[in-house]
């Protein structure tokens, strides 16, 4: 493969994305494995120690992009006193289409890696942006980006501090076990627009009511964040999230395009 490879407009802002939920998750677990923790029962509690989420865990990410864009043209014509003065007939029709677009990510990180220091060259390190260093200006159009706090290291330090305080027991008198923890956020961002000019003569007059245009976009931007043990608990808990999500939004596009 030889040239320059062609970075869409669209790759730029998914990988601005992309880091972005990557630096907030390697933050939120950094400062809470900072936080020293007593663990155990209530009668019994341990010593208090840093390193709350074990380093064998792991962080499962599902990212989805989505673009659900429609338009409709909607042209009228009506004929006044063509064949008597109480007469008039009017002529109509309808071209309408659609289109959706979905990117999705999946990447996964274990709680060791978010562990790790930064290096001189590492991605969250501002000037290290890679399309900074090629002169080009970063994407910065979703909401991912322009929101100036997630919420990530919130909820985690919330949910943590929750399953620590009431474990989950297999049974009676049992060790407790973890929880695997869950965060999703959605942006919904709608864009509309309609065109509607209308003439009127002495015979016939055009586009004397409805939109003659109109355009509609909407972008659905989901996160969801699984955090817990790498075995198929936290697998299985992930997957039904995602399907929860894909869902509800196949129920809104089909709602929004009504």
């Amino acid at each position: 493969m030889t040239g320059e490879p062609k970075i869409s407009a669209t790759a730029q802002i998914e990988f601005e994305i992309k880091k972005r939920i990557y630096c907030d998750l390697r933050d939120a677990v950094q400062a809470v494995n900072s936080i020293e923790v007593s663990t155990g029962p209530y009668d019994k509690p341990s010593p208090p120690k840093k390193g709350i989420i074990p380093p064998k865990w792991a962080a499962q990410v599902s990212l989805s992009l989505q673009v659900d864009e429609s338009s409709a043209l909607n042209p009228g014509l009506t004929f006044d006193e063509l064949i008597s003065s109480s007469f008039s007939l009017g002529l109509g029709g309808t071209l309408s289409s659609t289109a959706t677009r979905i990117d999705k990510f999946n990447p996964s990180w274990s709680i060791a890696y978010l562990m790790r220091p930064d290096t001189p060259r590492s991605v969250c390190k501002a000037g290290n942006d890679l399309f900074e260093q090629l002169r080009w200006r970063p994407a910065s159009s979703s909401p991912f980006i322009l929101q100036s706090d997630l919420g990530i290291k919130e909820w985690l330090q919330g949910a943590m501090f929750t399953d620590v305080l009431l474990h989950s027991v297999d049974s009676p008198g049992g060790d407790p076990k973890p929880d695997t923890v869950s965060y999703e956020i959605k942006f919904v961002i709608v864009s509309t627009g309609t065109v509607t000019p209308t003439w009127k003569l002495m015979k016939f007059s055009a586009n004397t009511s409805g939109d003659f245009l109109s355009l509609s976009r909407t972008r659905t931007h989901d996160l969801i964040i699984t955090i817990g043990p790498n075995d198929s608990t936290t697998l299985d808990s992930h997957l039904a999230s995602q399907i929860g999500n894909a869902v509800s939004n196949s129920n809104r596009a089909i709602l929004t395009r009504r």
